[in-house]
């Protein structure tokens, strides 16, 4: 029997969930953790935590940009596991607006411009994840409708970025890719280190009755 393992390593694609202390948008809420039993008191531990569905690596259903859309337990897990390629975005300048033609020419770099994208997972390497806690985090490169139209004529299940947000408002990025059942994966972290690899995407949600997105563990695993 051959017990050799079916992938070679296992990347850590997430950044922290923390109380009080994780990055997150303006606005929005930092998670708190409340001890509700300890192993002292009661023979074990036991935490509630209350935290916004767009705290730190996290995933967009439809529902969050469209009424009526497809809320996070109710969208296929397709959309969440797939071939992972990474684009190397990074470098570029603040709020770069990342066009059709920046998609096509990573894609054509990697040898993939025939790509048929159906069971594949776009992730975009921009480095912003790593400015969290600095100003430059929220100078982050916008995903044009030109460049959201172009992933979607390639049919990826979903596009994912290493920053708060592939927009800013009128959210055009959204509000392109959501209609059309590309989920949005937001905070991803160490795209570098699966870069040029073959590896499988992993990004799934909690089964959140109606929500309209979940915090994920993303990892990947490289062939």
């Amino acid at each position: 029997m051959d017990e050799r393992p079916l992938f070679k390593d296992i990347v850590d694609l997430s950044v922290e969930l923390k109380s009080l202390d994780t990055p997150v948008f303006p606005g929005a809420p930092q998670p708190l953790k409340a001890t509700i039993q300890t192993t002292k008191e009661d023979g074990y531990l036991s935490f509630v935590w209350a935290f916004s569905e767009h705290t730190a690596t996290h995933t967009d259903a439809p529902s969050h940009m469209v009424e009526g859309g497809e809320t996070i337990d109710r969208m296929p897990l397709r959309h969440y596991v797939g071939n992972g390629l990474v684009l190397d975005l990074s470098g570029r300048p603040k709020r770069h607006p990342i066009s059709r033609e920046d998609i096509r020419n990573g894609l054509a770099a990697a040898g993939l411009q025939d790509l048929n994208a159906k069971g594949w997972i776009l992730l975009l390497l921009t480095g912003y994840t790593a400015k969290s806690r600095t100003p430059d985090w929220l100078e982050y490169p916008d995903l044009t409708k030109g460049a959201c139209d172009f992933i979607i004529e390639k049919g990826f299940e979903a596009v994912g970025l290493d920053s708060p947000s592939p927009d800013r408002p009128p959210f055009v990025a959204h509000k392109t890719l959501l209609p059309k059942k590309v989920v949005i994966f937001e905070n991803l972290a160490n795209l570098d280190r699966v870069m040029g690899k073959k590896f499988l995407f992993i990004g799934v949600p909690l089964a959140l009755v109606g929500g309209s997105a979940s915090p994920c563990r993303a990892i990947g695993l490289v062939m």
